[in-house]
């Protein structure tokens, strides 16, 4: 079974920690119903369930990577979660699941009120 995973932040392409995840996104797309976090001395966004929109890049990718990507992104410490949610691909209109990561607690940190977060922010 094909897994893919939707990326936000530090694994899109560009970004400082992109080389870990590698390879080219499927495709772009928004997220909607998500709100994107910052906080002023970390230097990667954080992703909650809300009420905005994050534009991000689904890559497919293999079980023993999605592994990795797990110790990378602290699930096991509780610094994020990963879900599997259900989009629907921008050109096909299939619907596909991704899994994406989240953090459970954004004390600290603050959202960025815009409709539609890009990251980074300018």
């Amino acid at each position: 079974m094909r897994q893919y995973l939707f990326v936000y932040g530090s694994l899109k392409r560009g970004q400082m920690l992109h080389h870990r995840l590698g390879g080219k996104p499927i495709f772009q797309t928004t997220l909607k119903g998500f709100d994107c976090y910052v906080h002023p001395s970390i230097w990667y966004p954080a992703l909650t369930k809300g009420t905005f929109a994050i534009i991000g890049e689904v890559y497919e990718i293999t079980p023993i990577k999605l592994k990795e990507l797990d110790v990378l992104e602290g699930v096991s410490s509780g610094l994020y979660t990963r879900e599997r949610i259900e989009i629907t691909h921008p050109k096909t209109y299939a619907h596909m699941h991704v899994f994406v990561y989240l953090k459970n607690d954004v004390s600290g940190w603050k959202r960025i009120d815009k409709q539609i977060v890009e990251w980074p922010v300018s």
